[in-house]
């Protein structure tokens, strides 16, 4: 699929932006005036539901109608609007996402949940992003940058992604969700009932069948695997209007793909056909309980299986984990809150041809308590907060994470600085896999390193927030992270062979800017950037593995577009200029996604999407990711 087939797709989309500029829409673009927004709670940030106002911190909030409005079919397109945050498609079914420049398949340095439960493998690392649920039973992404591990624990080193999906009492009625273009074919089914007066129950399934033609390798033949994939779950609730709200959630998904892919992880492998099929499925229960007008003790557990999907490795994970969170009403100038957790893993991984782990079953067991505590310096303008958070990581290992934090609020801005200490713990397979990797034509091969000590970070953070006008919000972040004991492959060119150890060390220092104005009713734009710079200390040449930073300067530049030419025809634009942080040898590339939508009624919803209009380029590997044309079909029933 060459540029030259999408230049007639690219002007009509030219001429529908100019055409829209010119009209006038009856209603607002999206639900949330500016100031409504800055009133938005966030969990994810404190612990505690908490409007945005009142966060020292860099917090993004993908709201419903902005997934919608960014034609995203899968959680790493919607994350790519966020602003330090680094998203790139590696494989039909595989997505790198990274935050303050680490990315890579296997991105171990930042915490991904879903309705609070992590997703983010404890012995791989990296996420299925294609086995979250459907998008469109998505309500909010709330995205924190910079650690937040004196609340989340060691999984949370440069960032929390929190994925929240609705309710059942929100997914009531039967919706159709149809899917078709150039890159295959999905349907998604889901159904809502009401089971009581004060309880729901929603069901889902969804089947999904994608070809990897629009991606290619840098020779120009096809390069993406077929993927396919059945999944089903369900979600129930309960809620007693004064105290007491129960959820049950569950899931299970069968995936089957066919790829040429490499041997081993990092920068290359031996490469092989090879077809896997896997299943993997969770089951959560959550119980809040109301102690107060503004407080609460919540009480969540779940089992996840999930499979190893590295290499050429067989086998899965199993997760088993349980955790009390308490927010605690205000007592004079403390807002305290605290939690408990502990989780449980073992694994069943077996060897492959190509790949060896020492040990075929591993038992993990891991505990963690957290104490945060807002104390208010001056009512309603200056508070100091305080955590600290103990991790027992296993064999041995207990880590402090502490953070202190300064906020000044006022009527339409808030300032904040922030000190935070946070470690990150290696994996199963850098302390116990052994594999060959390809680096520089040369075949290494990898040597179990056995003991590893955790990556730290010393974070420095600053932010600032205003509503500028009534129509227009400004959000600045700036950090300095101190990064020591990282690991990386120490190359021995002698014997030919290689070790994972602590060798990495260095200082990133980065600037986070977003804007965004409602020029009219029919019209938002929603500019930002990110740019980092990044020096690594005594290496003579960049590191070795996956994830990896690199020393140097990286930028993404970002424009989102949204315009509402008639009541109920929307016409959207992405444009991105993006600038890996850690594939500097990857030349920087011009992005555009376009998303059209036409409201033919109440219960029917048309989209057109198209992705990486602008041409095929590498993103954050060496395979170049093409353009594509998709049609959605939303029908409620």
């Amino acid at each position: 699929m060459g540029l030259d087939r999408w230049r007639p797709v690219s002007l009509c989309i030219v001429f529908l932006l100019l055409w829209s500029t010119a009209c006038l829409a009856d209603d607002d673009l999206s639900e949330l005036g500016l100031e409504e927004l800055m009133q938005v709670e966030v969990a994810s940030a404190t612990r505690r539901t908490e409007p945005l106002s009142r966060i020292p911190a860099a917090v993004t909030v993908l709201t419903e109608e902005d997934i919608f409005r960014s034609g995203a079919t899968n959680v790493p397109e919607a994350l790519q609007l966020v602003p330090g945050v680094h998203v790139a498609q590696t494989n039909t079914d595989r997505w790198a996402v990274g935050i303050r420049g680490f990315n890579g398949i296997l991105s171990n340095k930042h915490l991904v949940l879903v309705d609070g439960r992590p997703v983010t493998s404890p012995v791989m690392t990296g996420v299925q992003w294609d086995n979250i649920v459907p998008i469109s039973m998505i309500k909010r992404i709330e995205v924190v940058r910079g650690t937040r591990t004196s609340l989340w624990g060691a999984e949370s080193f440069t960032g929390v992604i929190n994925i929240i999906t609705k309710n059942a009492f929100e997914l009531q009625g039967g919706q159709s969700v149809t899917t078709g273009g150039t890159r295959g074919v999905g349907e998604t089914v889901r159904q809502g009932v009401k089971t009581g007066d004060n309880s729901a129950l929603a069901v889902y399934g969804t089947g999904q069948y994608l070809n990897g033609n629009w991606l290619t390798s840098r020779h120009g033949d096809r390069d993406g695997n077929e993927w396919n994939k059945v999944q089903g779950g369900l979600r129930a609730d309960w809620e007693n209007a004064f105290t007491d709200a129960l959820s049950v959630q569950c899931d299970l998904v069968r995936s089957n793909t066919e790829e040429d892919g490499p041997g081993g992880p990092g920068p290359g492998g031996v490469p092989e056909t090879r077809s896997r099929s896997d299943v993997n499925g969770y089951a959560q229960f959550v119980w809040d309980r109301a102690t107060g007008l503004d407080s609460n003790l919540r009480f969540r557990t779940s089992y996840t299986r999930d499979t190893a999907m590295l290499a050429d490795l067989d086998g899965g994970v199993n997760v088993l984990d349980a955790e009390l969170t308490s927010a605690m009403e205000q007592m004079g100038r403390h807002y305290l809150t605290w939690g408990l957790g502990t989780q449980y893993f073992w694994d069943d991984v077996h060897d492959g041809s190509n790949t060896n782990i020492d040990r075929e079953h591993i038992y993990t067991w891991t505990g963690s308590g957290f104490l945060r505590d807002r104390i208010t310096l001056l009512p309603e303008s200056l508070y100091f907060i305080a955590g600290l958070k103990a991790d027992a990581l296993g064999e041995g290992t207990t880590e402090l994470q502490p953070t202190v934090r300064l906020l000044h609020t006022r009527d339409d801005a808030e300032y904040w600085l922030a000190v935070s200490r946070g470690v990150r713990a290696d994996t199963r397979y850098q302390r116990s896999g052994t594999y060959v990797i390809n680096v520089g034509g040369t075949d290494y091969q990898v040597e179990a390193p056995g003991n590893l000590k955790t990556e730290k970070l010393v974070s420095y953070e600053a932010g600032y927030r205003q509503a500028l006008t009534q129509d227009a919000r400004f959000d600045l972040s700036l950090y300095v992270n101190d990064y020591s004991e990282l690991l990386m492959l120490e190359l021995d060119k002698t014997t030919h062979t290689a070790k994972v150890t602590n060798s990495l060390k260095g200082t990133a220092y980065g600037l986070e800017a977003m804007f965004e104005w409602t020029a009219a009713d029919w019209l938002t734009l929603k500019p930002s950037v990110s740019l980092i710079y990044q020096n690594l200390y005594g290496l003579e040449s960049g590191p070795v593995g996956d994830s990896m930073p690199e020393e140097g300067f990286g930028g993404e530049v970002k424009l989102q577009i949204l315009t509402k030419p008639l009541k109920d025809v929307g016409f959207d634009l992405f444009l991105g200029y993006i600038d890996s942080p850690d594939q500097l040898h990857l030349p920087a590339y011009f992005n555009v996604d376009a998303h059209a939508s036409w409201r033919v009624s109440d219960a029917l919803l048309l989209e057109l999407i198209g992705r990486n209009l602008g041409g095929s380029h590498e993103q954050f590997s060496e395979m170049a990711v093409g353009p594509s044309l998709d049609c959605r079909i939303t029908w409620d029933f």
